[in-house]
């Protein structure tokens, strides 16, 4: 048998050893017979066993299992059962030892529960790690706190650095997050790039919010192994169990929750949750979920056009096309409240094409209604980020241009500067693809974002449009007017027409005009009007329009 094998009377002295027995022990039956395991192993193993030892007398049987250090100093898991000896007469005269090798098997099943319950790029715990001890928290009724530390842009990091550098941050950032673990009963890895901290115990907020500086810290001082850094911060969430809490899904969701608001607000912040965060995701949940219904039906999402005046005619130049939304049940759903639920989610690229599509229709129909001899009408229809990285895009321009029979000069699609310059090469190789096939560019918000006059001269653009922030500040201070007036200049310098939004005065209009600005329009001139009211003004009775 590969079984060991003991037998030992009531005076823990040994009767019998097998043969694997006796080659453990280094005896032979002779020198093994009359023995205890304290003369063999020494007294500590003797008490080690004592309490098996006992309920084997007791007739009883005992197991046990853990490692155990060989004659040659290996280590090896033991698994032993204690069994009672048993006269003629059934009583226990003695106790049987079965010892067994599992060194193996408990390897497998260590493997199996490291790779369940351990991250093998960190070492660290995993979510379902992190699940469970919270659930024996629970199931306890201990309360605890759950931090979340979600590195910001680390997916940029491994897209322009590698797989292999990321793993070494995230490799430094565990080894350091473990050296500040006195304050954290666990540490796990619960995403691609996010760490969860769990704290036992009643929350002592100040002291989780001073253990939160050092944790940005830690995040900001990651080095890979070779000693080369990149900036890093991370948005920060944390949440405590509370009674609500039905499982510890729930305790992780709201922990999650207010890392997302973190990093809504930046990046680089903290959020301690509270349930309006929640129903706030509720309700972007929802809303997403009708949207794509919208979208995908054609129901609710209709385009309304605010007019581009001329600012030295006053006529009509154009329109500017903006998506709008009325629920079946809510009513009008603002622009600021869906268009992020559609960047976020991807919808944006397929509701971008609808309205360049409805946009691209409209002024097809209404150039056809317009008086013999007037000039050209232009639609502006703006571009999102996520469009401008869809490598289809510009099939999908030339396809919407096919369509509706539109000339590609009528459109002009409008960009704003941080979209632009985000990617900037990949960004000039796709206008230019789009300026190819004959339409209309700008930058819109201009002076908000972070454009380099390096790029903004090799951008084929046409148009400016300067921002309301600045057009509603001209008037506080002659600074404020001097940066609209050097937009201007730089728009000439470059070959570029110049369109002023947020107009909303005729102060705004006369001193625009005053600085030569090309295009305006604001709440002065028209709010973004239905189809049907934006088509009256093709007769070219214009209700701003006075003598000048």
């Amino acid at each position: 048998m590969p079984v060991r094998v003991a037998v030992l009377d009531r005076d823990r002295r040994h009767i019998y050893g097998n043969r694997p027995y006796l080659e453990m022990v280094d005896r032979s039956l002779d020198q093994l017979v009359g023995r205890t395991l304290g003369d063999l192993m020494g007294d500590k193993a003797m008490r080690n066993m004592a309490g098996h030892v006992k309920r084997a007398l007791a007739g009883h049987i005992a197991e046990s299992e853990g490692w155990v250090q060989q004659p040659n100093g290996e280590q090896r898991c033991i698994h032993r059962v204690y069994a009672p000896y048993r006269g003629a007469d059934g009583a226990v005269v003695g106790y049987f030892v079965i010892l067994q090798d599992v060194t193996d098997r408990r390897q497998s099943q260590d493997d199996l529960f490291r790779l369940a319950y351990y991250d093998p790029v960190t070492g660290l715990a995993n979510r379902l790690m992190l699940l469970k001890h919270m659930a024996d928290y629970c199931a306890e009724k201990e309360p605890f706190t759950l931090v979340i530390v979600d590195i910001d842009r680390f997916a940029d990091i491994r897209t322009s650095l590698g797989q292999a550098f990321a793993n070494e941050l995230l490799g430094d950032l565990a080894s350091r997050l473990g050296e500040q673990g006195g304050a954290f009963d666990l540490i796990a890895r619960v995403s691609d790039h996010a760490f969860a901290l769990l704290v036992a115990g009643p929350c002592d907020r100040p002291a989780v919010e001073r253990a939160l500086e050092e944790l940005a810290a830690v995040v900001r001082s990651a080095r890979s192994s070779s000693g080369a850094a990149v900036f890093m911060s991370a948005s920060i969430g944390v949440a405590t169990a509370e009674p609500s809490h039905e499982r510890p899904e729930d305790v992780l969701r709201d922990a999650e929750i207010a890392t997302g608001r973190s990093r809504e607000l930046g990046g680089g912040r903290q959020s301690w949750f509270d349930p309006a965060m929640h129903a706030h995701v509720v309700e972007q949940i929802r809303l997403e979920h009708d949207l794509r219904g919208a979208l995908s039906r054609g129901e609710g999402l209709w385009v309304a056009y605010q007019p581009i005046v001329e600012m030295v005619t006053g006529g009509l130049a154009g329109f500017e096309a903006l998506v709008r939304w009325t629920h079946p049940e809510r009513g009008n759903i603002p622009p600021g409240v869906f268009i992020p639920i559609a960047e976020s989610t991807g919808l944006v690229v397929a509701l971008g094409s609808w309205v360049l599509r409805e946009a691209c229709r409209q002024i097809a129909d209404w150039q056809d209604k317009r008086a013999p001899g007037s000039a050209p009408l232009f639609m502006s229809v703006n571009l999102s980020a996520r469009q401008l990285s869809d490598p289809g895009f510009v099939e999908v321009v030339r396809e919407v241009l096919r369509e509706t029979k539109v000339e590609p000069a009528w459109l002009k699609l409008e960009l704003t500067e941080s979209a632009v310059m985000d990617k900037a090469e990949q960004s000039i190789r796709l206008l230019q693809d789009l300026r190819t096939l004959g339409i209309k560019l700008s930058i819109d918000d201009f002076g908000t974002g972070y454009s380099s006059l390096s790029y903004l001269h090799k951008l084929p653009i046409d148009s400016l449009k300067v921002d309301r922030s600045f057009v509603s500040a001209m008037h506080h201070s002659e600074e404020n007017r001097a940066i609209v007036r050097i937009i201007m200049d730089l728009a000439r310098l470059l070959g570029f027409d110049v369109i002023a939004e947020g107009i909303e005065t005729s102060a705004d209009a006369n001193l625009l005009r005053a600085l030569a600005c090309d295009y305006g329009q604001g709440y002065h001139f028209a709010r973004p009007l239905p189809p049907a009211d934006a088509e009256k003004l093709l007769g070219g009775e214009l209700p701003w329009q006075a003598p000048w």
